[in-house]
């Protein structure tokens, strides 16, 4: 069946493109179980079509993920070119190989920041990344990044695992110079498929927007809660990178103004919705425009109502702004898109 394209209002601002599934690691925590490239990934001149239609659509910022960008061979070169057309690019990376010809890659490429994966202090990063040199390694790369003058960033998955670790995390940081420290909760997808047991409780996600706020009072670094924490508690105005009170969650913005490309070029609203339920299309069928403009597409967000709100999130006063929190921590902890398990407005009694 020919798809229909259509106007749409929905103005596409970021993008997060996984440049190949290959990794370094295979973590206990992955959502998208890396380790091996995807079959048929997507070549470098690929790529570059791709980039071309990702700035036609407006798009100005993108993030570079993995598996390990680092192997996908020349990413530093389709970074910069992003760059030259005014797109700010970041990469993520699990700072297990960051060398002095990583540090030139990274120059060239223009990114203007690094984001590291960090997922507590040493003992609980090296059981979940499953390498006992892995902490040791991610330090060496912040101390490189340091002296190279990169400015980079910390993204730490959550669970119980590394929950207590949280505090000496922050002074580690701290020391560190590290200025931007991003905190997200950890799904039942991937290889954490079924393990609801090493999942925080919806009291502990409600103690975490109270540190998060308290971290950012006292000044020594910005910290931000991910889409999967919070949601209008009297913590809210803090913990989405700076104290204000029109600082807030506005709803899950897959398919209204971001988008995912995997490493074969399946295209979502989200990488973390991690069902081929929500591949809208795929750029080597289609242009990125006709699957971003297409008539239905993404419509777990475009065709949202309060009336598709269950659970917690049924009737609620802010229902119309938060629309029920993040779509993927939604689809897997409670099963449904449309109720948030975690919802700390609800656990706050508000």
């Amino acid at each position: 069946m020919k798809r229909t394209t259509i106007d749409t209002p929905f103005l596409l601002t970021g993008c997060n493109w996984e440049l190949t599934l290959k990794c370094t690691m295979s973590c206990m925590h992955c959502g998208s179980r890396a380790g091996r490239a995807r079959e048929g990934e997507l070549s470098l001149d690929e790529c570059y079509r791709v980039a071309g239609e990702l700035v036609a659509l407006g798009c100005r910022d993108l993030t570079m993920i993995g598996g390990e960008v680092f192997l996908f061979r020349g990413w530093e070169e389709l970074s910069a070119w992003l760059t030259s057309k005014g797109v700010a690019v970041n990469i993520i990376s699990n700072g297990y190989m960051i060398g002095e010809r990583e540090i030139d890659q990274i120059r060239r490429s223009q990114v203007v920041n690094v984001g590291l994966s960090i997922d507590g202090m040493a003992g609980s990063h090296d059981r979940i990344r499953g390498r006992s040199d892995a902490f040791a390694r991610m330090e060496a790369s912040i101390d490189r990044l340091n002296a190279a003058g990169v400015p980079l960033c910390a993204i730490t998955s959550i669970m119980q695992l590394n929950y207590g670790d949280l505090e000496a995390l922050h002074g580690f940081l701290s020391e560190k110079g590290v200025g931007l420290w991003q905190l997200q909760l950890v799904s039942a997808m991937g290889n954490m498929e079924g393990r609801h047991d090493c999942f925080i409780t919806p009291s502990q996600a409600r103690e975490l927007t109270e540190f998060v706020r308290d971290k950012n009072r006292s000044g020594m670094m910005q910290v931000i809660a991910a889409d999967s924490i919070g949601y209008f508690d009297d913590n809210e105005a803090w913990i989405r990178g700076q104290a204000s009170v029109i600082s807030c969650w506005n709803g899950c913005q897959a398919g209204i103004s971001s988008m995912f490309i995997d490493s074969t070029g399946n295209v979502k609203g989200c990488g973390a919705l991690y069902s081929d339920d929500f591949i809208e299309g795929n750029v080597r069928t289609s242009s990125l425009g006709d699957i971003w403009n297409r008539e239905g597409a993404f419509h777990y967000n475009r065709n949202f109502s309060e009336a598709l709100l269950s659970g917690n999130c049924k009737g609620c006063d802010v229902g119309d702004v938060c629309r029920g929190g993040c779509r993927s921590s939604n689809h897997f902890s409670s099963g449904s898109l449309y109720a948030n398990t975690f919802c700390c407005r609800h656990l706050s009694g508000q």
